[in-house]
């Protein structure tokens, strides 16, 4: 994070009280509310980022001390004063609350839009809003505008209901929920937020132009269909593509009022995102609309982009308001895909008044184009039926802010939490598969992607049988949806029998035998590249490939893996910090000459060809007879750092769904605690699957202390073996 000039709106009126001490009533420990001011080259303007109404949930952290520090301190640089924008502090305490206000029509809540709130700011900036806004705080909003003032407006692909409230930005900008149901139409204040299903209908659209689609697509390679700095008012002078890591688009719906500025071009090769409802990418190209567009609807300006990676940093500051973990986000700001200068050129344009009022082609300001089919039909139904994809952390509500975790924004205290995960998720999504055994462990309920091989029709047209890739005698029914028989019916189409598939659905039963049901994906399994292959793979691609390990590089730090058939090609691994102990040849010499499959980024790494933003990495062929598992006891003596396949039996669960107690059957006290990893909750958490008490696992990991216990940390391989 830069250096810059940091004061607090709020004088503090104990500076020598150490700031490690919160304090004791709630909601008095995070009230200093963020400036940043530049020191030299002050252009006299202001530019509010709003946290009223999200920014802060879920793994977001979209603040100018946080992961949009570099943001901020880059608009510093340029001369602008940044600051954060909470709301209205209605009752003169000195702290700005929010209080759920959509079924009451009491003035408690603070975390509000009101004009003369924001109207001495120059740009606004609204960054992942999670929660709709009123009547009025629209009208405040296009008073702004008509003030010749500007708002950047920044959404992320459709789903990104970063705590599960059942909106997400994409709704809330365009002025309604992608469903139609009855409980949308909030009414009072808020009015009706039910799906219009009209492109030119909604509050974005009819004021703006424009409307963001409920679409979710890929392309970390950078989307390059920059439009000239000509069409752009000067706005793409000097950018490069731009990544986009799970983002929405937008459609033009009049081209005098809005543009755009980068499109998918003929030659960039977007995909649907692996967790999206519904097809993810409508129609490419072009006609998928812009990823980032500008408004001129009167006197002020508006500006949109799609997706919060290329803008946000690696630098989040509050913990998850739903779990009290820490946040990962994202280095977009210095990634080759970053939005650094395009987001730097945005605000310019935006805080600079200008006196035409359209893109009407005259006096060079080119009017834009209107997106062919700017609401597909599928942005017409809501895939999750006004339900939230996921399921809330227990006790957790996103409308009352008295469930969230310590050091949450928004919650009542900052002291220490409980039951920390020390390894936190990155997102609450499934971001790992799980195996058919362990599918078939999982307790009725559990949402998890499972892979396994298609081996047989299940009722007819109806199902599959999806059987262990490493045990051919387990085996799961699948129920399929309507939508999923033609490709994934072994009836229907005999060319997926023996194909791996990745199922993503809920634990349940099916034809009276263990089974998935209400699956909302269903994918062939990528095929892992050899060394060769991702060699010849363009960099900036996300990949999965198969090699063995030749040498440790880099010290600590990384690998060489080579080619399996000709150790001839290597490439270098850049290996997160959470996987030196275990794949670390320089820590864990038995790792060399292992095959593994590792997923990361093409890259370059120590001045060669290299994987870097390694999110998963699975020992292959290592398969350890029972026989040869240590006890627990021969783990106990073990140093920390050892490489270990131990059996037991599973007694207890440990830190809440963290982890497991693993006991020596035949020793009375000997006891290994076993840190589970996020794929492999659903299915061996205790807490979650009391069924596990009592049952015997082996575990191959790494032995390291958890929770101040002996313990088996970086676990890669997890077998019931009754």
């Amino acid at each position: 994070m830069k250096q810059v000039n940091f004061k607090l709106s709020y004088v503090v009126l104990a500076a020598a009280i150490s700031t490690s001490v919160f304090a004791a009533q709630p909601y008095d420990w995070n009230n200093h509310i963020p400036v940043k001011t530049p020191s030299t080259n002050n252009n006299g303007k202001t530019v509010l980022f709003d946290v009223s109404h999200g920014g802060v949930e879920g793994n977001a952290d979209w603040v100018i001390d946080g992961a949009f520090s570099d943001f901020a301190d880059a608009l510093v640089n340029e001369g602008y004063t940044v600051k954060e924008y909470r709301g209205v502090d209605l009752n003169n305490d000195g702290k700005i609350r929010f209080f759920d206000d959509r079924t009451s029509q009491s003035n408690q809540n603070e975390a509000v839009i009101s004009y003369d709130a924001i109207k001495d700011a120059d740009v606004f900036v609204l960054a992942e809003t999670n929660r709709p806004f009123t009547q009025s705080e629209q009208a405040a909003l296009l008073q702004f505008v008509a003030d010749g003032k500007g708002i950047f407006f920044i959404a992320d692909h459709y789903d990104a209901d970063r705590n599960l409230n059942t909106w997400d930005a994409t709704e809330v900008f365009n002025g309604y929920n992608r469903s139609d149901l009855a409980k949308y139409n909030l009414g009072g204040e808020y009015g009706d937020w039910r799906n219009p299903k009209s492109a030119d209908m909604g509050w974005l659209a009819e004021n703006f132009g424009v409307r963001f689609r409920f679409n979710a697509a890929d392309y970390k390679q950078g989307v390059s269909g920059i439009e000239s700095a000509s069409k752009t008012e000067g706005i793409t002078l000097g950018v490069t593509p731009v990544l986009m890591a799970a983002g929405a688009t937008l459609a033009i719906v009049d081209e005098q009022k809005a543009k755009g500025l980068v499109y998918f071009s003929p030659s960039d090769t977007p995909a649907k995102w692996r967790h999206a409802k519904d097809d993810g990418l409508y129609f490419g190209g072009r006609n998928e609309g812009p990823y980032v567009a500008i408004s001129k609807a009167g006197l002020g300006k508006a500006a949109f982009i799609g997706d919060s990676s290329p803008i946000e940093d690696a630098t989040p500051k509050y913990k998850r308001q739903d779990n009290g973990n820490s946040k990962k986000t994202y280095p977009g700001w210095t990634d080759s895909g970053n939005a650094a200068v395009l987001s730097v050129n945005i605000i310019n344009w935006l805080a600079t008044p200008e006196s035409y009022q359209y893109f009407d082609g005259t006096n060079g300001h080119a009017s834009g184009e209107v997106t062919p089919v700017p609401m597909a039909p599928q942005e017409m139904s809501d895939p999750n039926n006004g339900q939230p994809w996921g399921t809330p952390a227990s006790g957790f509500d996103a409308w009352n802010t008295d469930s969230y975790k310590n050091n949450s924004f928004n919650a009542p205290y900052g002291s220490g939490q409980t039951n920390p995960d020390p390894n936190p998720d990155p997102e609450p999504t499934p971001d790992g598969t799980i195996s058919v055994a362990q599918a078939l462990a999982a307790s009725t309920g559990s949402k998890f992607a499972v892979l396994g091989k298609v081996t047989a029709e299940v009722n007819g047209i109806y199902g599959l049988l999806l059987t262990d890739t490493a045990n051919a005698s387990l085996s799961i029914n699948v129920k399929l949806e309507s939508a999923q028989r033609s490709d994934f019916n072994p009836q229907l189409n005999p060319e997926i029998l023996g194909q791996s598939v990745i199922v993503t659905g809920t634990r349940d039963s099916y034809m009276g035998e263990a089974g998935i049901r209400y699956v909302s994906d269903i994918q062939i399994a990528p095929v892992a590249l050899s060394v060769e292959q991702a060699l010849a793979t363009a960099e900036g691609n996300e990949i999965e490939l198969v090699g063995r390990v030749k040498s440790a590089l880099n010290d600590i730090y990384a690998l060489v893996l080579e080619d399996s058939q000709n150790p001839n090609h290597t490439i270098n691994v850049k290996l997160e910090s959470h996987q030196r102990a275990a794949f670390s040849p320089q820590l864990n010499p038995s790792i060399l000459d292992s095959t593994l499959v590792i997923k990361g980024v093409r890259s370059s790494y120590m001045s060669a060809p290299g994987i870097r933003e390694v999110s998963e990495i699975q020992t292959v062929g290592t398969t350890t007879e029972p026989s040869s598992d240590m006890s627990v006891a021969d783990v106990l003596a073990l140093n920390n750092g050892s490489a270990v396949v131990v059996s037991g039996k599973i007694t207890a669960a440990v830190n809440d769904i963290y982890a497991l107690e693993l006991s020596d059957p035949t020793v009375a006290g000997n006891k290994l605690y076993i840190k589970l990893e996020a794929a492999q909750r659903d299915a061996f958490s205790p807490k979650l699957n009391p069924s596990l008490i009592g049952k015997s696992l082996r575990v191959e990991g790494i032995k390291n202390d958890y929770m101040s216990h002996p313990g088996v940390r970086n676990v890669t391989s997890l077998v019931l073996l009754n």
